[in-house]
This record gives structure tokens, sequence and C-alpha cells, in this order.
């Protein structure tokens, strides 16, 4: 009776935090949350039954030691990274402390899954708004492809525009008598980047422009 409390108060504290995902139209949403919580409860209680069935010649640690190279499989798949756009890394972060939460529960310490939900939930939901409040760095990848040898000085308009040039790498294709320029972007605001996107698109030889 106590192993099946277990499983569903961790039901419950991982379908806390599975409304929240779900409301935001996340893949990892609801359902994907009880189970993941669920699941390393359940991985828990068996990792302790089993040391007390055969005592010493198992070690009760190894199981649960093992969620975690799990769940960081299950992360990775959450994440998607589209240039220089990276998504996914809040979903990944939630399956990995719903996981430690069916972990707590698997022990008995139900106030510390309690503690740690409540505060997964706070930190999803009411903290989310400070992010917008908050100035924060961006970052993105552009190409440009013109016609001819010569290379554009593009890092002297990427500083007119308040942006920071991180990396820039260049190739000339000799059949097509192209030069390439892959660089960088660091910017807070991006009003700069559209600014800088436009200012590029009236290049006499430009061939190409793209976002990566």
């Amino acid at each position: 009776m106590e192993a099946i409390l277990k499983l569903l108060v961790s039901a419950i504290f991982g379908a806390l935090i599975g409304v929240e995902r779900q409301i935001r139209g996340r893949q990892a949403g609801f359902r994907t949350q009880i189970l993941v919580c669920l699941g390393s409860c359940l991985f828990t209680i068996v990792s302790i039954h089993a040391y007390e069935v055969y005592g010493a010649v198992t070690d009760p640690g190894r199981i649960a030691a093992q969620i975690i190279t799990g769940i960081g499989f299950l992360g990775a798949g959450a994440i998607l990274k589209t240039g220089a756009l990276v998504r996914g890394l809040t979903t990944a972060a939630s399956l990995w402390i719903v996981s430690a939460i069916g972990m707590a529960v698997g022990f008995g310490e139900y106030g510390l899954g309690a503690a740690a939900t409540a505060f997964a939930i706070l930190s999803l939901v009411a903290l989310k708004n400070m992010e917008s409040v908050l100035s924060q760095d961006n970052y993105a990848e552009i190409m440009i492809r013109t016609s001819g040898a010569e290379e554009l000085d593009v890092k002297a308009l990427v500083k007119d525009f308040g942006m920071k040039a991180l990396e820039s790498k260049h190739r000339f294709l000799k059949e097509e008598k192209i030069t390439e320029q892959t660089i960088s972007l660091k910017y807070t605001n991006p009003e700069n980047l559209t600014g800088f996107y436009r200012q590029m698109k009236e290049t006499p030889n430009l061939i190409e422009l793209r976002i990566l």
C-alpha cells in the first residue's frame, strides 16, 4: 500500500507540472510529465525493494542512478536547434526536475517532492514574466553570397547597428566566382538585426542573404 501511495503522489506531482507544459503547447506535456515522474518513482521503489530482498549483493543506488542517464536521452530529444535558435531547453529541464521529484517520492521524501514541485511551478509560471523584463543577448548566424572575389567589410556595418560579430568565415567559390561569408552575431535588440538585414539587401553585387 505504501508503494501504491508513492506512485499516486508522484503521478499527482507530475500532473501539476504537466498542466503548465500542456497549456503552453509543449510536446512533453501532461501525460509525458506524469509518466516520467511515475517511472522514476517506480524505478526507485524497485531499487529499494531489491536491496531489502537481496541485501548487500545489490546496490540500491545503481538503478536510481540510471534514471538520470535515461532522462538525459529523453531531454535531448526535446531540444531542437534551428540555425542559431535553440528551443526545448525548458521542457528538457522540466523532465529532469520531474524525474528528480519522482525519485524523492520513491524514497519516501513526500515533503521534499512537494516543495520541489511548488518551486518548479513557480519557476515555470510566475518567473516567466521576468524574462520579458530582463534584457538578454540574442544570437544569429547570417550567410552572405556576393559576386566576385572581393569580400564585403561586414564587421564595420555590424558595429554600426549596435551588434557584435563573434565569428566570421569566408570562402571563394572559384567556378561560380562567388564569395560566401558566414557571420555569427550577438545583439540585444531584434530591431538591430532587422535594420542590418535591410541594409545588406541593398548591396549591389548581392546574390543571396540568409539567416541560418
